[in-house]
């Protein structure tokens, strides 16, 4: 008889080569935490050059081209990893690699003709937003050059193919790229000559190295390691729906880029640039919390969308209340850790011109800590098909964004977008809360009948 070999005794053997879901859920964290975390801790430095260069209103008028050239990304570009995760996993587990490599160029295909129709919409908006903000030729340019860049480069589909192939090193390799180029090219800048057009300029080269690094890691040879059960008894699902959840989880994609970025312009737009500036840096600090939630969020939802597929109805519950407890009580210590220390992060960072944007800081980053405290809510609708629900949601807090906006924003200006915001966190997470339990209470039905291609 054959002996049976040793258990590990070194935890980090043991942390390496646990099937436990959350243990496989952290594990894919701890790859793009690296990534988050050099580009929280690059991206402190080239906001300060950012801020100290520009000034708050140049700052300002800066966030308001960057933010309306990702709104247009959003409206025209379609989002597709999460399509290659969803469907791409039930392909993998069972070996047909073939199908899952003409899965992941149907939805290159999808991004790269959005990208081209983003191109064509930059091209006819440009002149307008040039004659209403008075911008020089070299500056449209460069945003012309940024957009394309933008709208061209097709990083979701090699991301969720990394994912789907449970290759987190890849992807946060590619994703420490954009604050590492940021950070050298914002230095350079404000060693030689620092201008609105540089940094545009520094910011499209940090999206295309990024491309082309996300594609050279999706074309490094790579060898499928399947669970030999899970591939014998995995049944592929059909690509029946494949357009809806396309279209779902893009428009609650869509609805969140306009929560957080459509926000900043239309304060920029009714209050004044250095409004913007201030509103955004606070969005800015807050979101760098929201950049640590993805990282647990996306591993999360591809680990969901695995144990549907093998029907794990029991693991797959148990997966999401353990999820729930550990980002609840991250953010809660989150948010202690801003209260007291977030007015010297904005003293540290942009200086004492600044400060104003504390009491924003403190409801930003409330609104972020809600939906972190969540985080595990949307991909578990997503993970069980109910995409549908999810946009539900996030469709419901940007109807109460905009209803509250018009009645907050003129009488208390940024501090009432800001409550705002907070607002629409509170009512999208409780939608979510709900839609989420009644999703495990009643599991989909492809967790419990498989379906034929």
């Amino acid at each position: 008889m054959e002996k049976s070999k040793p258990v590990p005794r070194n935890m980090l053997t043991k942390w390496s080569r646990s099937e436990d879901s959350l243990v496989r859920v952290f594990r894919n964290s701890s790859w793009l935490f690296s990534a988050k975390g050099v580009g929280a801790i690059l991206s402190i430095f080239y906001l300060a050059i950012l801020t100290r260069t520009l000034g708050v209103a140049g700052f300002g008028e800066f966030m308001v081209i960057v933010g309306a050239v990702q709104v247009l990304a959003a409206i025209l570009k379609l989002q597709t990893w999460q399509a290659v995760v969803q469907f791409g996993v039930p392909y993998l587990l069972a070996g047909q690699d073939r199908e899952f490599r003409k899965l992941s160029w149907q939805n290159f295909w999808i991004e790269l003709l959005g990208g081209i129709a983003a191109c064509g919409a930059l091209w006819l908006m440009l002149p307008y937003g040039a004659s209403q903000f008075g911008w020089t030729d070299p500056v449209v340019q460069a945003i012309t050059g940024y957009g394309v860049i933008v709208f061209l480069s097709v990083r979701s589909t090699p991301i969720g193919i990394l994912r789907a192939q449970d290759r987190y090193g890849g992807n946060a390799f590619g994703d420490a790229i954009i604050p590492i180029v940021r950070f050298f090219g914002a230095l350079i800048l404000f060693l030689t000559i620092p201008s609105m057009t540089g940094f545009l300029i520094v910011w499209g080269l940090s999206e295309f190295i990024s491309f082309v690094v996300m594609w050279l890691m999706v074309w490094r040879r790579h060898e499928t390691d399947l669970p030999p059960a899970a591939a014998a008894t995995m049944v592929v699902p059909s690509q029946k729906g494949f357009l809806a959840f396309l279209l779902f989880t893009n428009l609650a994609y869509l609805i969140n880029v306009v929560r957080e970025r459509l926000v900043v312009v239309i304060v920029g737009f009714f209050v004044g640039p250095a409004a913007a500036g201030l509103f955004r840096l606070a969005d800015q600090i807050a979101n760098s919390l929201n950049r640590l939630s993805e990282v647990f969020a996306r591993p999360l939802f591809a680990e969901l969308s695995r144990l549907f597929a093998i029907g794990q109805s029991r693991e797959l519950r148990a997966l999401f209340w353990r999820s729930l407890r550990v980002s609840a009580i991250s953010g809660g210590v989150l948010f202690i850790g801003l209260l007291l220390l977030g007015k010297n992060i904005i003293g540290l960072i942009s200086g004492p011109e600044y400060l104003a944007a504390f009491p924003i800081l403190l409801l930003l980053g409330a609104a972020t800590i809600i939906s972190l405290a969540g985080l595990g809510l949307e991909p578990m609708l997503q993970a069980a098909g109910r995409a549908r629900n999810a946009l539900v949601a996030r469709l419901a807090g940007l109807v109460a964004l905009g209803a509250l906006l018009a009645v907050f924003l003129p009488t208390f200006g940024t501090i009432g977008a800001a409550w705002v915001m907070l607002i629409s966190a509170i009512l999208t997470t409780i939608i979510l809360f709900f839609s989420s339990r009644s999703a495990i209470i009643q599991p989909r039905a492809r967790a419990q009948k498989p379906r034929t291609p």
